[in-house]
């Protein structure tokens, strides 16, 4: 006993190699007879394309409210697009759509109820833009046909999905036109504001003063520093300078020139006051179609790219008799390796 050596044991197993090749032939057996008698069901996968614009991705701050996390940048902004993608392949409309069209294609889908069509689905991202979607059937033709139907069935409700957030999107550029319009006009608006208090002061100051006096260099050096403050140029109002007095003119030509001024800033806080007002309106029109398409979207926005639904389904064994075969054989040879392990530990403690 003190010369036993397992690499003796196992060269002398090794020796016996008609069971070696008996265990592994046994093995393949069985494993092809399993997958005859329970055959394995066919997949059948269809390709969509799916991509997202990325030059448009700036424009995709309207959707932001629809996300219950809120993108933040390219990544999360894809990810959560493409998780919305999936859901709407998942969802009833879709699948309820697709159904219909299978029963009345053939009798053999009326006992499938919903539930269990939506258990043989399967869809995934295959590779860059390109979603997978699978469907299991014992039935190869019925795969194929359940791959097609649900294909055509989500392409069609995305692609309305997507016009309809096309729609959006041009509602959010008016929107935002109208915003930056009101933004301007309010800010003119406060610029009119603000010369119509200060202007007061120089009103006061004008009137007090003997009208036909000129003003004092010192005066008129400060009065033309304040001119200068509101010289911007505008597309309502900017400060007349046509019949500013000119060097040595009394101080009532200067106090008729302000009024004039005055006169004329009025006029102009009304024009933007309608404008304002204008401004309001349109967005009042717009905000309740705007919100309806971002609800009808389902959070698509028109970033994404559909490509033409032209897939070619594949249809294939889930295992194939031949891989369950081998893998029947390789489990022979390791119950080999098993019964030759126990044997020699079995002489080893006799």
């Amino acid at each position: 006993m003190g010369n036993w050596n397992l690499r003796d044991e196992f060269l002398r197993a090794i020796d016996h190699w008609y069971l070696i090749f008996g265990f592994i032939v046994f093995g393949g057996l069985l494993g092809f007879g399993i997958s005859s008698v329970y055959p394995a069901p066919y997949r059948a996968s269809a390709d969509l394309y799916v991509g997202i614009n990325i030059t448009r991705v700036n424009e995709m701050q309207y959707l932001i409210p629809l996300a219950k996390t809120e993108p933040l940048n390219l990544d999360d902004y894809k990810n959560w697009q493409l998780k919305q993608l999936a859901d709407i392949f998942y969802s009833d409309i879709v699948l309820e759509d697709a159904l219909t069209n299978l029963k009345k294609e053939t009798p053999e889908w009326e006992s499938l109820s919903l539930a269990d069509f939506r258990k043989n689905l399967d869809i995934y991202w295959y590779d860059t833009g390109i979603w997978r979607l699978n469907y299991i059937a014992s039935n190869r033709d019925m795969a194929e046909m359940a791959a097609y139907a649900w294909l055509d069935a989500g392409y069609r409700y995305v692609s309305d999905l997507l016009e309809i957030s096309e729609q959006a999107s041009d509602l959010d550029a008016d929107l935002e036109i109208n915003k930056d319009a009101s933004s301007d006009l309010k800010i003119q608006k406060a610029r009119l504001a603000s010369f119509q208090e200060s202007s007061q002061e120089w009103l006061n100051t004008l009137s007090s003063l003997e009208s036909r006096s000129p003003l004092s260099e010192e005066m008129l050096t400060e009065l033309e520093s304040w001119i200068l403050s509101y010289r911007r140029e505008s597309a309502v109002w900017h400060i007349p300078m046509g019949d500013y007095p000119g060097q040595g003119a009394p101080a009532s030509s200067y106090l008729t020139w302000l009024e004039n001024a005055r006169l004329q800033a009025a006029i102009a806080g009304d024009t933007i006051q309608l404008q304002l007002n204008e401004l309001a309106e349109e967005r009042e029109r717009l905000l309740p179609d705007y919100h309806q398409n971002l609800d009808e979207s389902l959070g698509l926005s028109a970033n994404l790219v559909l490509q033409e639904n032209s897939s070619t389904a594949e249809v294939s064994r889930v295992r194939e008799p031949g891989v369950v075969t081998l893998a029947g054989a390789a489990l022979g040879f390791l119950s080999w390796l098993i019964f030759t392990f126990l044997g020699i530990r079995g002489a080893h403690e006799d």
